[in-house]
């Protein structure tokens, strides 16, 4: 296959009528480069040289999903998460159309393991900048309603040099008031840190049922907030995460310097 940067053109256009709007590229050493050994492209496919970063942003995917479900949603289940499922179609059909010109790739979703770590690549493939104060990426037009929802790491360039693009120029948090931190009823973000255990206890307790205020607070993309059904339902799936990581005490393992972050 000859790379060609059209043909990564040409899978945006394609991917945005399917509700997976964010499309973006960078060479595997660019990225390897900077991650810990045991996070490399390499501990998922050997010789990898291209990854693809695939994400939604607002509300263009939940409906693609609910529409192909019928208009209705199951309730949480161990092993089903139907935009997971969505995204997973999604690249694994577009792996088919690059191994039938001779690329051979592999797909990795969020929870896989080993991780990757998708929000540094959201900085990489140039989908916005990582928020220091609250940690979620935040896009230039979407603000924080942005999900990085699957990868495909690939041999080869079929679309030619990928180097970095950075948004090097977008730093919306610098010069903000940080409502976020205000809006927050857990008081999760500190000056240096952000404390997921106390995140997930008020949630446990009850909190924020109806979705995240700070994510609600952050004046970026207010536009393309996700719809009350959306929130409903991510909330639902979080939740029901967060009850079996406690109930099974998995929160006791996790090193306190990555509980908070």
């Amino acid at each position: 296959m000859a790379p060609s940067a059209k043909r990564l053109t040409d899978m945006r256009d394609r991917l945005r009528g399917q509700g997976m709007n964010l499309v973006g590229a960078v060479d595997a050493s660019a990225f390897d480069a900077a991650q810990p050994s045991c996070r490399r492209t390499g501990a998922w496919l050997d010789g990898a040289d291209t990854v693809l970063l695939f994400g939604s942003g607002g509300r263009a995917a939940f409906g693609e999903v609910v529409d192909q479900n019928g208009g209705e949603l199951q309730k949480p289940t161990p092993g089903y998460h139907p935009i997971d499922e969505w995204s997973l179609a999604v690249a694994t059909a577009e792996l088919e159309r690059l191994r039938a010109d001779g690329v051979e790739g592999v797909v990795v979703q969020p929870d896989s393991r080993p991780v990757l770590n998708f929000r540094q690549l959201g900085e990489m493939v140039g989908f916005g900048t990582v928020s220091p104060v609250i940690g979620h990426l935040l896009h230039p037009e979407f603000g924080p309603w942005v999900s990085l929802r699957v990868v495909i790491l690939l041999r080869g360039r079929p679309f030619g040099e990928c180097p970095p693009r950075p948004t090097v120029d977008f730093n919306p948090c610098g010069p903000c008031k940080r409502p976020c931190v205000k809006a927050c009823p857990a008081e999760v973000y500190a000056e240096s840190s952000i404390d997921l255990v106390r995140c997930g206890t008020h949630r446990l307790e009850g909190g924020c049922g109806g979705g995240c205020e700070t994510l609600r607070a952050c004046p970026l993309g207010a536009e393309h907030r996700y719809g009350s059904e959306e929130e409903a339902f991510r909330h639902r799936y979080s939740l029901f995460g967060l009850q079996r990581w406690f109930g099974r005490g998995r929160w006791k393992l996790v090193p306190r310097r990555w509980r908070q972050r």
